[in-house]
């Protein structure tokens, strides 16, 4: 080995680990063997079987592989060099690796807080990224980068095992920080995981470039004097750790990412590889490796809880941050006072409820939020780029009449967004009367009176898709050039996650959903009905099911074309969807059939189901009716308890039927995602309003809402600084009915701040500020200003 390791001593090793030659692990000699083997270019397949040979259970594995269904073959295969002939040499050094370490060194820990498996799914992940990195960039050898992926976190292995300190100890207690891993280990432990994995694999005498990838996975790595391949390795390693945490599987069950040092993008632009293929067919091949093991890996949604918490920490500009400088300075030495609703971190803040989003329209409105509570603004919105006509589009408000603000386009160009969307620059204008920029077109619609406004983009990869505007300051002071860099610095936060829920929840849709009726597929059917407790859970004791075929529409294709009766198929599943209940759901099973899942229905239920798509179907065109002239329907009713059936029901049912074509492309998200918001806000409007007719929403008046309550409270008007009493009688999450002595001069749009203690067990403390938007007597009615996303207390009281 040569000096650019710069390793520990075994001193320095000592000081946190136990080192004994009865308790230190070996590198497995059969994993040894092979990449010994694999320098030499000569080395034949028979010397590989033999060395395989020397591995019962390798050898047992190498054997069940080569006769599983994946390679189809019509012979049985029993000899281990007729295997490895088969395989081939990459894909049994593959094999023997991962099985001999996970037996030898990775399956026993001492503590359940390093879950083995998670850490397992991690290392495969990064060990088969890697490779598919290294064949997108031409690196030499890809083999040899998902063995230094496959490697590069052994050293927390030895943490855990040999540690003078409790490693389990040290992640619960990390669950806590913000801080980064390494760092973290390296304060309290001594040395970090990457410094001692190297260590054992320079005692294991593995190849040099494995351990430089292993020592500097973690490091700045320009000035070593390494050779440019060396530096791609670790690069390659670096960048698959990094897009593994981003996609959830990182080595713990919360997230806590690496970041990524700054000469890793000049030798692996992620630019010029497919980043989103490469994460598709490595999900792709963990399943398989998964399945072959036998592992039971977490779930993706098991790890959900901070996932985005990383995107923030691993984006470049935290990363430029943490080169150049503490990104978290700036916000909390900020001036602003609004008491204890401006967050001590507004980054931490971000991450822990955007973590929670699944959409990306959740994802706005949680950003809009932690807006509200750092600059107080009267009026403030996300505007997104309609990429068809240039327009942007309001499509996340709050604040004063943001109903009628909602959905409303501003010409391309026009107005202090307009401005900050064609040149990419932030803006504030303390005065908007004084600057020709402003457009008032926005005021006379809302009938508001803008005075200020501070405005900044949204963008990824300098493409700018969006807007955050603010208007006016609750306290009516101006916004200042201050105001401007924090929302700048939330703005880059904003568009990084935005960023990852998009990619996210558009990979999930094409996972789950029909790409051309956007109904739910044949593998959310799968899904639902894997689990027979939660099956049951979901849709009762009793249930049906419904299954619609339309025959001959194979020869329809054929006669009509492809086009029309897409369109055909497209307008069947709106006029399914029309005759559902909200609690039902319909999946397109396959090409020419389609189910629907009946929750709670007995035989009668069904019968008017099927009684209902008859009828709607009856009504349908005449030309859909001849692509569809024979529809046939089964219905079934069964017991919750037998769901475990369903499956197998279906697919007797439906055996002669094929998968429909599904599309893989994901679009661009700056072209696609101002319609994906749309359509999420007028699904959930349509969800809302879905059994309520018209006349009932119109007699809904502003004493009829929410629960009624009788709750004694506190209010103070931040105008004037007075306060009162307040007797609460209705209440909702998003709006409050409240009486008050008429002493108390109360307008149309003052802001009151008002706590109430709720009449439940838990005596629950609500704090709300609110803007007075009616006035009957002394009873007033109020929407909040700001209300949070997820506001726990008061919805179990409110729907208990």
């Amino acid at each position: 080995m040569t000096d650019k390791l710069n390793l520990p001593s075994e001193s320095d090793i000592q000081a946190v680990l136990t080192l004994d030659r009865d308790t230190v692990p070996s590198f497995p000699q059969v994993a040894a063997k092979l990449l010994e083997v694999s320098k030499n270019d000569t080395a034949s397949l028979e010397e590989v079987a033999k060395i395989v040979e020397t591995d019962p259970g390798i050898s047992i594995r190498v054997l069940e592989l080569v006769n599983s269904a994946f390679y189809g073959l019509s012979r049985k295969v029993t000899t281990l060099l007729d295997a490895v002939v088969i395989l081939g040499f990459d894909e049994i050094k593959k094999l023997a690796l991962g099985m001999a370490i996970f037996e030898k060194i990775f399956k026993n820990g001492h503590t359940k807080e390093f879950n083995r498996l998670i850490f397992w799914r991690h290392s495969l992940a990064v060990a088969v990224l890697s490779m598919k990195i290294a064949q997108r960039i031409e690196y030499p050898n890809p083999e040899e980068a998902y063995t230094a992926g496959l490697l590069h976190d052994v050293g927390k292995i030895f943490l855990d095992l040999q540690g003078h300190q409790s490693y389990g100890e040290f992640i619960k207690n990390l669950s806590e920080s913000t801080d980064l891993v390494i760092e973290k280990e390296r304060s309290e432990i001594g040395i970090g995981h990457d410094d001692i994995g190297a260590f054992f694999c320079t005692r294991w005498q593995l190849p040099e470039n494995l351990v430089l990838a292993v020592k500097y996975h973690h490091q700045s790595f320009e000035n070593h004097g390494l050779a440019e391949e060396e530096k791609q390795l670790i690069a390659i390693v670096s960048m698959a750790d990094f897009l593994c945490w981003t996609q959830g599987m990182g080595s713990f069950d919360f997230i806590r990412p690496p970041i990524l040092a700054p000469e890793v993008e000049a030798c692996v632009n992620p630019k010029k590889i497919d980043i989103i293929t490469c994460i598709l067919e490595m999900n792709k091949e963990i399943e398989q490796i998964s399945a072959f093991y036998k592992f039971v890996f977490p779930s993706i949604d098991q790890l959900k809880e901070n996932l985005l918490w990383a995107n923030i920490k691993l984006s470049r500009a935290n990363t430029k941050y943490y080169y150049q400088g503490d990104p978290t300075s700036r916000i909390q030495d900020t001036h602003l006072s609004h008491g204890d609703i401006l967050p001590p971190d507004i980054g931490f803040e971000m991450g822990k409820s955007l973590s929670k989003a699944k959409t990306v329209k959740e994802v706005l409105d949680i950003v809009l939020y932690q807006v509200g509570c750092v600059f107080q603004p009267c009026h403030w919105s996300i505007l997104l780029k309609d990429p068809k006509t240039g327009d942007m589009v309001f499509s996340v408000v709050i604040g004063t009449n943001s109903k009628r603000l909602q959905g409303v386009r501003l010409p391309k160009g026009e107005g202090i967004a307009g401005y900050v969307m064609k040149t990419g620059k932030p803006l504030v204008v303390d005065d908007v009367t004084t600057d020709e920029r402003f457009s008032n077109r926005v005021d006379k619609h809302t009938r508001f009176n803008t005075r200020s406004i501070i405005a900044t983009p949204l963008k990824t990869d300098n493409k700018i898709f969006g807007v955050i505007e603010l208007v006016n300051r609750v306290n009516e002071e101006t916004f200042s050039e201050h105001d401007l860099n924090l929302l700048t610095s939330i703005a880059e936060y904003a568009g990084i996650a935005i960023e990852r829920s998009y990619y996210h929840q558009t990979l999930t849709n094409i996972a789950t959903r029909d790409s051309l009726t956007g109904l739910k597929n044949r593998f959310s059917f799968e899904r639902i009905v894997a689990g027979a407790n939660d099956f049951q859970a979901r849709f009762g004791r009793i249930f049906s099911i419904l299954i619609l075929v339309v025959n001959g529409l194979t020869r329809q294709y054929e006669a009509l074309g492809k086009e029309k009766c897409d369109e055909a198929v497209k307008k069947l599943a709106t006029l399914l969807n029309k005759t559902k209940r909200r609690e039902d759901l319909i999946f397109r099973y396959a090409n020419n059939s389609f189910i629907a899942l009946l929750p709670l229905t007995y035989s009668d239920g069904a019968q008017k189901a099927q009684a209902r798509i008859k009828k709607t179907l009856t009504v349908a065109t005449k030309d859909d009716k001849q692509k569809f002239s024979s529809i046939s329907i089964q219905t079934y009713t069964m017991a919750g308890e037998d769901a475990g059936q369903l499956k197998k029901l279906v697919a007797q049912a439906l055996s002669k039927t094929r998968q429909p074509d599904q599309e893989s492309e994901v679009a661009d998200m700056q072209e696609n995602i101002q319609g994906l918001v749309e359509k999420e806000i007028a699904r959930k409007d349509a969800e809302d309003v879905k059994g309520t007719s018209p006349e009932q929403i119109k007699k809904e008046t502003i004493k009829n809402f929410g629960k009624s309550v009788y709750l004694q409270g506190q209010f103070k008007r931040l105008k004037t600084g007075e306060f009162g009493k307040v007797r609460v009688e209705q209440v909702s999450l998003s709006a409050i009915g409240f009486r008050i002595s008429k002493s108390h001069r109360i307008h149309v749009n003052d802001f009151l701040d008002i706590e109430f203690n709720l009449d439940d067990i838990k005596r629950a403390l609500i704090k709300r500020r609110v803007a007075v938007r009616n006035i009957q007597g002394n009873y007033i009615y109020g929407e909040y200003y700001n209300p949070p996303p997820y506001a726990k207390n008061l919805g179990f009281y409110i729907f208990s």
